[in-house]
């Protein structure tokens, strides 16, 4: 039986996930697949490990971030890649809409938020990671 008020939170993952899935598909900015990432990322600590939904995660940001990478060297996205970014969209909502139904409730609360905050601290790291000691891009 689904506990009502995370299933209703895994919804409303779903729909902002849809949102900046087409944020991506328009314009392909690097501060979407940074939302993007702490939704998922966020969304993935709420259910119990499923190797499925976590390869529908994968493929979905991996495929964000090709869209991402294009833009940022000014290249347009082809048609393949925007297919293959909502294809894998289409998929992990599906995985979801499928854990909503096996939801269980929790015996003890959870930080939901450190999720979160740890991709946040991933995205400080890596964009750290990117300069060179005079603080240019490499």
């Amino acid at each position: 039986m689904a506990d009502n008020a995370l299933a209703q939170t895994i919804k409303e993952r779903i729909e902002a996930v849809k949102k900046v899935v087409a944020l991506l598909a328009q314009a392909g900015r690097g501060d979407d697949l940074h939302d993007l990432r702490v939704l998922l990322i966020n969304t993935m600590g709420l259910l119990k490990r499923d190797p499925g939904t976590e390869a529908a995660v994968d493929d979905l940001y991996a495929a964000a971030a090709v869209l991402v990478k294009d833009a940022s060297s000014g290249i347009a996205p082809s048609a393949r890649s925007l297919r293959i970014l909502l294809s894998a969209s289409d998929r992990f909502c599906a995985r979801l809409t499928a854990a909503v139904e096996r939801i269980e409730p929790e015996p003890e609360p959870r930080f939901k938020g450190l999720e979160a905050a740890y991709a946040v601290q991933l995205e400080r790291f890596s964009l750290n990671a990117d300069l060179d000691p005079v603080g240019q891009v490499a």
